[in-house]
């Protein structure tokens, strides 16, 4: 069985974002309605359910008005030239 090596990154991305969303005072519904999503979607987005790609991060960084930036260890030395 494979392991996600960033399961831990993408676990706290996801409990920063519900924790932003709800200090914001933003339902998920509205966050939705912004992301022109359906409410259901985003639910699965924010409990890990659907995988969050870099453009959806992205777009709810913008509506948080938070940089997801310093959660992120990028590393592409093993990338070929």
């Amino acid at each position: 069985m494979l392991t996600n090596p960033h399961r831990e990154t993408i676990t706290t991305i996801l409990k920063k974002i519900k924790a932003l969303r709800i200090e914001k005072g933003i339902s998920q519904y509205e966050l939705s309605e912004r992301l022109g999503i359906c409410q259901n979607s985003y639910y699965k987005i924010e409990s890990g359910k659907t995988k969050l790609d870099i453009y959806r991060l992205l777009q709810i960084s913008t509506i948080l008005e938070f940089n997801f930036s310093e959660y992120l260890y990028l590393n592409f030395d093993h990338v070929a030239s």
